[in-house]
């Protein structure tokens, strides 16, 4: 989508940083407000038939669009081929087109059709029924002037002669008021032909790459561009005018890329500049995306009166060339042209991702403000309390084209993606999603992308999108620290400001700093409950704590305090340790203060907790005190355990979740001992095995770690010292019988 002012300004001097915030926040309500209106004015009117009334039983393969047009003249006349595929049988198909154009016929095969024409939609009829599977196509000849209010279709002038100007721009819905197509979110040409009639001062530009400029009789040019790429009909377009051309090239992976500039003669140095930032911008997106989708084409600007920007396929409008412009419409070219929202209530697909994108440009190229373009759009989302990023209301205009969530907090929810992964698995998932061949080139919603990062990352991300996708509204935290010489004890709670989240799960930085020595450390807590309490060896005192240094998360109102006593209870450790299949859960406190008892809670996804069973606390005690909680209730791995210390005046707080790996991965009468596991690994098994035994161990992944050969006794032993942390699956082998038995084991 179009940005209708500049998203940032460009900050040469560090000293405007202080003023940025404000601007910033006035130009965010400006381009909501004009985004709106405009989407408003092409559907008043036309409501019942705003998006597409186009028949859904045939596929679009091709359109040679054929038009007439004089920028000086508001009229459009031409002929636009459509073939297609038939994907089941029927005597007709229904394609889009506004009311006030004039169908003078429609043919197939040189040969006339009967249609019908009426409510911004024209059935064709054929003589007999086409069979699913075959190929055809029809040929519709018209003219009209388009007469929406704020048309897709628009003439204006330009410069200090009131040169004429003619261009289309059809988002959302659009392209049928000036040219007859399937007009949805649910069908992609496989490649066009666009051939413009047009007097011989003025060039015309359109997508793909230009064949030719053919002089006709009459003065005037036949202009041909070829695109050969899957378009959406929104992101067809063209432009008349008495542009001038600049030329370039940029080099992508070894593909030189024509940069193609059409200007108004008045602008051609700002747009020059501009040109090269978008190469600079290209280069850096290919790098972390995948090399620009159309590159053996083209990529270029065309400039237009209306106030932004819109990313037609390999050529977006410019109402200027601000930088952020630039890198928010080219980056569509990834988000929203290759791969395109395949619903309005996935638009931040589109528009979060090219936010986010031109975010990244800005704050590589102008680093020493990057927090300060963060938190203004931190600010901007949580101007409000509720909102998702979803859109709940695809018929509201409003609510498509919110700056607010649909530009800034789906920004902002990629950039948590990127805090929880880490850059390297995001934009490996991204990548993934980009190259997707069932998504590449076509449509896609919002479970698309999220599968890709859970594919790469190995993490179950249903609650994140859940809360953020979802869910409305932002927490606020309170975060309380003690220091203890070089340790800190940090607690974190949290409120949410919509009740349909109540506990955000995030990762959360917070920089502890010393101003005298220079000494710091950001210290990542993993706050999955609310009223955590972590401990944390620092290798100095603070005396300074910030909370999301680098602007990460979107939160509001977040308070640190410090501490003038020891939090009540300091957990030292909290394991799961396995007696056979038995969870056995160890803790050890270092503070206890006005503890009452801990209560053991068991979840099946670490969402919903049930109380198993409790441990009476030592009370108020500053020595390390050691706890241990068996769980008899089931032999099944898989389930959660968190440990709920109640204070004698009710206050709780918990330990972080823990995971119970010690079911076995099939009844055996395998037995090992002891698990977790330091050194020695003893296991033995029931039953006699006269040729002895092939033991295996595997990682995580299934890759074989050890393969030994060991005769039969009662009791085995493998030494296990020389092997990293983590979970591993031992599995014995009978050489004679071929039996296998499998356990499950951790490493410590």
């Amino acid at each position: 989508m179009r940005l209708i002012l500049l998203l940032f300004i460009m900050i040469a001097f560090v000293h405007v940083q202080a003023q940025f915030a404000p601007n910033y926040q006035e130009e965010i309500e400006r381009i909501s407000q004009m985004e709106q209106k405009g989407f408003q004015r092409r559907r008043n009117g036309d409501l019942a038939n705003a998006r597409t009334s186009a028949s859904q039983n045939f596929d679009v393969k091709y359109y040679r669009c054929e038009w007439e047009v004089d920028p000086a003249v508001r009229y459009i006349k031409g002929v636009v081929t459509t073939h297609f595929v038939m994907t089941s049988s029927g005597n007709s198909i229904t394609l889009d087109l506004a009311n006030e154009h004039i169908i003078s016929s429609v043919t197939r095969n040189n040969v006339a059709l009967s249609f019908t024409h009426m409510n911004g939609a024209v059935t064709v009829s054929f003589p007999v029924p086409i069979a699913g599977g075959v190929k055809d196509s029809i040929s519709i000849s018209y003219g009209g002037v388009p007469t929406t209010a704020f048309s897709p279709f628009t003439t204006a002038t330009h410069g200090p002669n009131q040169d004429p100007a003619m261009w289309t721009l059809s988002e959302p819905f659009g392209a049928k008021d000036w040219w007859p197509c399937k007009n949805g979110l649910d069908d992609k040409a496989d490649s066009i032909d666009v051939y413009i009639k047009h007097p011989a001062i003025y060039k015309a530009a359109s997508n793909g790459l230009l064949k030719s400029e053919t002089p006709v009789a009459g003065s005037g040019v036949i202009t041909h561009w070829k695109h050969r790429y899957p378009i959406a009909s929104y992101l067809v377009y063209f432009a008349v005018s008495n542009y001038n051309v600049l030329n370039n090239s940029v080099d992508i992976n070894g593909t030189a890329v024509p940069m193609q500039t059409y200007c108004y003669p008045e602008n051609q140095a700002t747009f020059a500049t501009g040109a090269q930032n978008a190469m600079n911008a290209m280069v850096q997106f290919s790098n972390l995306l995948g090399d620009y989708p159309f590159k053996k084409e083209k990529y270029g600007h065309v400039q237009f009166a209306y106030g932004g920007g819109m990313e037609h396929q390999t050529c977006s409008f410019m109402v200027n060339m601000g930088e952020n412009l630039i890198a928010h419409e080219l980056a569509h070219h990834w988000f929203g042209d290759k791969i395109t929202c395949g619903n309005w209530e996935h638009i931040w697909l589109n528009e979060g991702f090219a936010t986010h994108m031109a975010s990244i440009y800005i704050e590589n190229k102008f680093p020493a403000n990057a927090t300060v373009y963060r938190n203004a759009q931190i600010n901007a989302i949580t101007a409000d309390s509720g909102g998702s990023v979803r859109v709940d209301d695809v018929n509201n205009p409003n609510r498509i084209f919110s700056q607010r969530l649909s530009y800034y907090k789906g920004s902002h929810l990629l950039y948590m993606l990127r805090w929880i992964l880490s850059d390297a698995v995001f934009f490996s998932g991204v990548k993934n999603y980009l190259q997707d061949p069932a998504l590449a080139y076509g449509f896609a919603t919002t479970n698309d992308l999220k599968s890709h990062l859970e594919a790469v990352s190995g993490k179950d991300l249903t609650y994140f999108f859940d809360q953020w996708f979802i869910g409305e509204g932002y927490p606020s935290y309170k975060v309380q620290w003690f220091p203890e010489g070089n340790n800190v004890q940090i607690k974190v709670s949290q409120t949410t400001s919509h009740a349909s989240v109540g506990f955000f799960k995030l990762p959360l930085p917070i920089l502890f700093q010393n101003t005298g020595t220079g000494q710091q450390k950001l210290v990542v807590v993993d706050h999955t409950t609310n009223d955590q309490v972590f401990l944390e060896n620092l290798g100095f005192e603070p005396n300074l704590v910030t909370f999301d240094p680098e602007k990460w998360l979107i939160s509001k109102n977040n308070v640190i305090t410090k501490s003038s006593d020891p939090l009540p209870v300091t957990f030292e450790t909290v394991k799961v340790q396995c007696l056979g299949d038995q969870p056995q859960l160890i803790w050890t406190t270092s503070e206890e203060l006005n503890a009452d008892h801990f209560e053991i809670q068991k979840s099946s996804n670490a969402v919903n907790w049930s109380k198993i069973g409790s441990v009476e606390a030592a009370g108020n005690s500053t020595d390390l005190k050691h706890y241990t909680y068996t769980d008899y209730t089931t032999q099944a791995n898989g389930d959660y355990y968190r440990i709920a210390e109640q204070d004698m005046d009710g206050k709780v707080q918990y330990s972080r979740i823990l995971r119970n790996t010690c079911g076995t991965l099939q009844k055996s009468d395998l037995i090992i001992s002891p698990n977790p596991v330091a050194d020695l690994l003893h296991f033995r098994t029931n039953g006699e095995n006269r040729g002895g035994m092939n033991v295996s161990i595997y990682n995580a992944d299934g890759h074989l770690e050890r393969l030994e050969h060991v005769s039969q006794t009662n009791s085995n032993s493998i030494n296990v010292s020389a092997m990293q942390h983590g979970v591993y699956i031992l599995q014995v082998e009978d050489v004679v019988s071929k039996s296998i038995k499998a356990v499950r084991f951790m490493k410590e």
